[in-house]
């Protein structure tokens, strides 16, 4: 199966960015219970790799977030560039009028 490259919009989905941010928090707060607890009370093998993970996924789910802001905001103008919805192409008038070529 051929994997569809998706085409960039500029519709910012909030709930995204605000999990991002919670991501971001809890790493943060893992690795301060870490400093603050020491390492006796937790398993520094698990809390590393755990808060750089929240971290890591929460940093990529705000930066696509903000790069959608941003190309919707530079083609504000134009939302034919940056809407979800299928494009209909116009057809060309049949009207009946054109005269068909005999050869």
């Amino acid at each position: 199966m051929k994997k569809q490259k998706q085409e960039q919009t500029g519709q910012v989905n909030f709930v995204w960015a605000l999990a991002g941010g919670y991501l971001i928090y809890l790493g943060g707060k893992l690795l301060y219970s870490l400093y603050r607890d020491g390492t006796g009370s937790s398993p520094v093998l698990v809390v590393i790799p755990a808060a750089a993970v929240f971290i890591g996924v929460g940093f990529w789910l705000l930066r696509r977030e903000w790069k959608a802001y941003q190309f919707g905001a530079a083609h504000k103008d134009d939302p034919s560039t940056w809407n979800d919805d299928p494009v209909e192409e116009e057809l060309p008038a049949d009207n009946g009028d054109e005269e068909e070529d005999p050869l």
